[in-house]
């Protein structure tokens, strides 16, 4: 069994690249440092003067994060491009949002998307609805999207620098953490025992072996490609090889653990060869190393986002985007290069995995013979086309790119800053990815080993960083994982700065922050004490420093990507249609919310206690045969989990609605006069509206030119995102065409082309009345 080239370390001129980018950054949080403390209005929302360009670019840098290219590479092999549906699949309400929900953020004007509750909402329900949410969305939520980030960064850290520098206080510290946290969960307990006792010296042995250098063997090691310590004379030949394979600094005997430096007697199980033994050491000190240049990189983030606040954020962002997309276009082409181009590609995917598979694999649609191969199937894709794009978690434009459109100049700027991220996000970006993720797909080969076991997931997602390294120079090399590290910055910086705003003006400020101002009214005798904006911004730095712990903690308890994504996705199918409906009909309150979250909480803790005792082993399937076939066996799985959550929880809130008291009606007037939504479902409120005021008149965004332009900037995209892939793919996996697929892509990218430039054209005004 063949082993790539050890991962080799980076040269002077990358480090001088990856070190001019991250002073860069902090230069950057130091020059914005005055302007960022001078209130939380500044501090969190980059004091609202921002434009399209700064804040729909800030959108994508986040959306475009460490984890995206990985995932993707390994979505080829393991559940085909049309996976890429999960997100495809938004963009009707993403377009939807830039129309109907970015001009009424902006005419809202929260400080934070939490603080939108106190203005639709009332009573005590609104202020557990705020609170709830705030910490929900700045714990939980939060550090779930900055634990896959972390966890894809630390698969970064052990391709690209595999043998960071030893820091000897910090390498202890690190190395106390791993055994004393999940971190160890694989370690043998005699080995942790002998680490924590300093019998064995790990670090010591990993570094003069250089067992480090290897990570992709170890990954298919661990999949169970060389067998496990046996006598048998194939298992003896296969692990021969592999001990060979590993190529170590110095000559070591297979069958003779205690050959290697700094191993005594008694501390290696006698049922052990030297490979089982170097394995649990690398478990060790692979994750120390990759902790050890996480928490470097988090100090970095953490210091211009604490010090500079959203204004720090959103440069810092709109640079790394740049220097991120340069370095991804830049290694799709010399990758593709590498191989021959896009023909001869091709040619070895389908000798590779087979014409069928490949053909399955490459198709941007599900094929009817997906599931034979384990990819992405019809049924799934239906169930994210026709339910999962309107009722998942932020429909209306929530979360940080609500922050974002709540920094812009005005509601024109928040929509065209919105629109910008969307055909970024979905057309243009991802494209380059994939084709990194072809080329994975055929130097590196996601088949099963000699033994017959196929390779983890995790191996197939690295595929992204081990082409980067087999392909680039020296220089472009520190380019790309200066991009990589620029990618993780940005999702993070905004990841920690969001969460401390949820922190400090959700729940600090209007909660606990009066209770402390009356003590120190009583205590001093001053009626009037109240605490100044550098209190709260004071108090949102060290916000910002828990939020980065945390997400750093949840990253111990991730094993891939895609699965994390997946476990949030499923969690969140239902509370999308509420958020949609709170704007545009008056009858929803605080309470549907609330019943909507929790009762999606308890159906997905529910699911997956119930599933391996109820439907696990069912073999029926539902409507089989067809496009729509429902396995009962994944009915607790994403995606067929929607057809469980959506209409119950949906169902839940709605009733809750009626069953318990209406918002205050003052509240909905003043809601109504600033927000202006329109539209039947707030006809009640605006007659009594206008009974006050006969002047008054909406200025709402439901009108015929913003569903046209709706549905031109949905289809603009769309035809891009699939013409490209049209062209890019061609009829490679096509048998026989009837027309051309490249000339296919061409009119798409025209189309799509057409569509957008309309849209740019009759963009609306968009200013309240």
């Amino acid at each position: 069994m063949e082993t790539e080239p050890l991962a080799q370390p980076l040269a002077t001129l990358d480090w001088v690249i990856i070190a001019l980018f991250i002073l860069g950054s902090l230069a950057i949080g130091i020059f914005l440092a005055r302007r960022a403390r001078s209130s939380t209005d500044d501090y969190f929302k980059g004091g609202g003067n921002m434009g399209w360009l700064m804040l729909g670019t800030s959108m994508v840098a986040t959306a475009f994060a460490a984890d995206t290219p990985l995932a993707l590479t390994g979505w080829v092999v393991t559940k085909g491009i049309s996976q890429n549906w999960f997100w495809w699949s938004m963009v009707p309400i993403t377009m939807l949002g830039v129309f109907f929900y970015a001009p009424l953020w902006k005419r809202a004007n929260p400080q934070t998307d939490m603080e939108l509750v106190y203005q639709r909402y009332s009573g005590k329900s609104a202020s557990a609805l705020r609170v709830g949410k705030a910490l929900w969305l700045a714990f939980p939520f939060g550090c779930v999207n900055m634990g896959w980030v972390n966890k894809a960064m630390t698969v970064i850290i052990s391709y690209t620098v595999p043998e960071f520098p030893r820091i000897p206080i910090v390498d202890s510290l690190i190395l106390w953490l791993v055994m004393a946290t999940p971190l160890s969960g694989n370690v043998d307990s005699n080995i942790r025992q002998a680490v924590q006792s300093n019998q064995l010296e790990p670090m010591q042995i990993a570094y003069e072996t250089g067992m480090l250098r290897q990570p992709a063997f170890w990954s298919t090691f661990q999949s169970g490609a060389y067998g496990p310590t046996s006598t048998a004379e194939s298992d003896t030949q296969l692990r021969q090889e592999a001990w060979s394979n590993l190529k170590l600094r110095g000559s070591y005997d297979l069958s003779t653990p205690l050959s290697l430096p700094g191993v005594s007697d008694g501390l290696v199980p006698a049922s052990w060869d030297a490979l089982e033994f170097t394995h649990q050491i690398y478990l060790i000190c692979s994750t120390v190393n990759q902790y050890k240049v996480l928490f470097l990189l988090f100090l970095v983030v953490i210091a211009y986002t604490a010090i500079s606040g959203l204004w720090g954020v959103m440069v810092t962002d709109f640079i790394q985007f740049w220097i991120a997309m340069a370095g991804c276009v830049i290694l799709a082409v010399m990758a593709v290069n590498q191989v021959g181009g896009l023909e001869a590609l091709f040619s070895k995917m389908n000798e590779l995995y087979g014409s069928e598979r490949s053909a399955a694999m490459m198709a941007l649609f599900p094929k009817a013979n997906s599931a034979e191969f384990g990819l992405f199937t019809r049924p799934e894709f239906w169930l994210l086309i026709l339910i999962f794009w309107w009722s998942y978690a932020f429909t209306d434009g929530g979360s940080f790119f609500a922050q974002r459109m709540l920094s812009a100049r005005d509601e024109r700027q928040a929509a065209l800053g919105y629109l910008w991220y969307g055909v970024a996000h979905y057309a243009l970006r991802m494209w380059p990815w994939l084709l990194v993720g072809f080329v994975a797909a055929v130097m590196f080969p996601h088949v099963a080993s000699a033994n017959g076991t196929m390779p983890e997931g995790a191996l197939a997602e690295a595929g992204y960083v081990r082409v980067m390294l087999a392909v680039l120079p020296t220089g472009i090399l520190g380019l790309m994982v200066a991009s990589l590290f620029a990618a993780y910055m940005s999702t993070i910086s905004t990841w920690v700065n969001l969460g401390a705003s949820y922190l400090i003006n959700d729940v600090y400020r209007p909660f606990i922050a009066p209770g402390r101002e009356r003590r120190i009214q009583q205590s001093t005798g001053n009626s009037d004490f109240s605490f100044s904006e550098k209190h709260y911004v004071r108090w949102g730095i060290l916000a910002t420093l828990l939020i980065a712990l945390a997400g750093i903690v949840v990253a111990l308890f991730m094993n891939t990507v895609s699965g994390a994504w997946f476990f949030l996705a499923g969690f969140n199918g239902g509370i999308g249609v509420i958020y949609l409906l709170r704007w545009y009909w008056w009858r929803i309150n605080a309470w549907a919310e609330l019943v909507c979250l929790i009762s999606l909480l308890l159906l997905s803790l529910g699911m997956f206690a119930l599933k391996d005792s109820m439907i696990a082993e069912s073999t029926l399937i539902l409507m089989k045969g067809t496009d729509f076939a429902i396995p009962i066996a994944s009915l607790f799985d994403f995606p067929f989990s929607l057809l469980v959550t959506v209409p119950i929880s949906v169902l839940l809130a709605i009733a809750a609605s009626f069953l318990t008291p209406q918002t205050d009606v003052s509240v909905l007037k003043s809601f109504h006069k600033k927000v202006q939504a329109g539209g039947l479902g707030w006809r009640k409120i605006d007659e009594l509206v206008r009974a006050d005021d006969p002047t008054f008149k909406a200025h709402s965004p439901l009108n015929l030119r913003n569903l046209i332009l709706w549905i031109l900037s949905s289809a603009g995209v769309c035809f891009w995102l699939i013409g490209l892939g049209k062209v890019i793919i061609g009829d490679a996996f096509v048998e026989a065409p009837s027309f051309s697929p490249r000339w296919l892509g061409i009119f798409m990218l025209v189309a799509g082309s057409i569509c957008i430039g309309a849209v740019a054209k009759f963009f609306p005004d968009q200013k309240a009345s």
